[in-house]
């Protein structure tokens, strides 16, 4: 009865979010409980880290900063990827009607990707925090409703 009681309790800590409980069971019908502790996945905590350098590259106010946040934000149908290039290159995947940002050294890019089939090009100098919106969306032609012909 014991082991039953303490494996309901492992069970109900298990479901808790700051660690889990696992009941072991020996030889001699001892029950023990083994906690661990869960560890922030290194995905997590890339995307907190990302956070964490966009914020501050936002607000700083250095006049000797040479950086910038370009900020992508797709309201198109597609998913497209956005070809950035100049004094380096970079590749940013955007997801149809989200935001992507990246941090980029200031000055003269190539911006260039393939929106819903359709090619975009364009020349930017950067010299601040910048907002890209894309927008493209299908149009969708419904038929005219035929009239009956009375006679």
């Amino acid at each position: 009865m014991n082991k039953l009681i303490l494996l309901i309790l492992g069970s109900c800590l298990m479901s808790c979010a700051t660690s889990s409980v696992s009941p072991i069971l020996r030889k001699n019908s001892e029950v023990s409980l083994k906690i661990d502790q869960f560890k922030p996945s290194q995905e997590k905590l890339s995307i907190e880290n990302k956070a964490i350098t966009l914020l501050n590259q936002l607000f700083n106010s250095d006049e000797s900063n040479k950086n910038m946040v370009l900020i992508i934000n797709n309201d198109s149908d597609c998913d497209f990827t956005m070809n950035i290039a100049g004094a380096k290159n970079y590749s940013l995947p955007v997801g149809s009607r989200k935001a992507e940002s990246i941090i980029l050294e200031q000055g003269d890019y190539e911006l260039t990707s393939e929106v819903c089939n359709g090619a975009y090009k364009t020349k930017k100098t950067f010299a601040e925090n910048t907002q890209l919106n894309i927008k493209y969306t299908f149009v969708k032609n419904e038929p005219k409703p035929v009239e009956p012909v009375i006679q």
